[in-house]
């Protein structure tokens, strides 16, 4: 009677120690993602759609992987048109541009709509980086980069003005460095206080100076920059030239670029960097928009839903990246999220965002035939 008594004992307490593990597991430990089951959307192009458990909360992940060896495949920013500060839903950019599909791309400033960080449209510097923020770039002969970029440069003005470069078309402007914002950026130079001069140039010339915002003159250029630190000897007519160079020096020579943050895997390894991003941002679950590459060269897009509880809840950034690690990430960056989050296959929104249709973006990350 002992005997049997000791048995069921001890029979009781592994199945409790069973369930109680089987609990944890479901609550705490996610089931390993992997690109197979991936459906075909054309030659190169696939698409996969699933439900996971990130640390007890239910998350559906939308993944687009592209292989650009196959089918002449070609990746690139798009504005959607010449100017860079137009809302628009990332639906509206795959249309415009006739592409596969497409993502949303780099932060911005919503009451501007101007974007916040490189981006870089067949060679062509449309915007600098900020705070040297990790950027993801294709070479012209279709290498992949990722690394944090800066932006360094000088402005002439006749024979005796040399005025330290900022950026180009960024809307974070400098105390002490000049900026460049061409007629990609607006019709007219952005609003700012007294403290900054505007210099108006067409055909490489000096037209005028303000300290308002002013017209930026068609296929010519505005100055934006402190006024006291302006020479008194500048006239109109001057010539006018600048330089602008990416750092490191290889990312000169990219033909498409865009922005980001933070890293979220860099050589393999998880990697989140904390630069001008806050414990907040970082830690909170929220939806998520993502882009990596494989060793082997295939890019890996990812968009996690968030903001609908029970039905799926967004991702820190810590999950994300877990996730882009185990799609086979060897380097992958965060890209804007939270209602911007959007992955459009055709004419279709396949994932659920925060905004009925999607929301307006300052731009997005296509993939379309050469």
């Amino acid at each position: 009677m002992f005997k049997n008594k000791r048995v069921c004992f001890y029979l009781l307490l592994l199945l409790l120690i069973n369930c109680s593990f089987a609990n944890y597991s479901k609550a705490n430990i996610t089931t390993k993602s992997s690109i197979c089951g991936m459906k075909c959307i054309k030659k190169g192009v696939k698409y996969k759609k699933y439900k996971r458990w990130l640390n007890g909360r239910p998350a559906i992940v939308n993944v687009l992987t592209i292989n650009p060896n196959e089918n002449d495949l070609m990746l690139q920013l798009s504005y959607g048109g010449y100017n860079l500060n137009t809302l628009k839903g990332v639906k509206y950019f795959v249309a415009e541009e006739n592409a596969i599909a497409g993502v949303n791309g780099s932060f911005f400033k919503p009451d501007l709509g101007s974007p916040l960080g490189l981006s870089i449209i067949n060679g062509d510097l449309l915007t600098g980086p900020i705070y040297r923020r990790v950027s993801f770039g294709i070479t012209k002969d279709n290498q992949f980069l990722m690394n944090k970029v800066d932006i360094k440069g000088y402005i002439t003005i006749g024979d005796r003005i040399n005025l330290p470069l900022h950026n180009i078309n960024n809307p974070l402007l400098s105390r002490s460095k000049y900026s460049i914002f061409s007629d990609r950026w607006s019709s007219y130079s952005p609003k700012t206080s007294s403290y900054y001069c505007h210099i108006a140039i067409k055909d490489n010339k000096v037209l005028y100076v303000k300290r308002s915002s002013i017209a930026i003159p068609e296929n010519g250029f505005v100055i934006v920059g402190p006024h006291r630190a302006l020479p008194k000897y500048l006239k109109v007519g001057d010539h006018v030239n600048y330089k602008a160079e990416l750092v490191p020096q290889h990312w000169n020579n990219t033909d498409q670029a865009i922005s980001g943050g933070p890293y979220l895997v860099k050589n393999g390894r998880i990697f989140i960097d904390r630069q001008r991003f806050t414990n907040m941002f970082i830690c909170t679950k929220a939806p998520r928009t993502a882009i990596g590459y494989t060793k082997g060269g295939t890019i890996i897009l990812v968009t996690i839903d968030g903001r609908q509880k029970n039905i799926t809840e967004g991702a820190t950034l810590e999950e994300l990246a877990k996730i882009m690690q185990e799609l086979g990430a060897y380097n992958a960056m965060n890209l804007d999220g939270g209602t911007s989050t959007q992955m459009v296959i055709k004419d279709k929104i396949v994932n659920t965002p925060a905004i009925q249709g999607g929301a307006r973006v300052t731009n997005a990350f296509i993939i379309k035939t050469k």
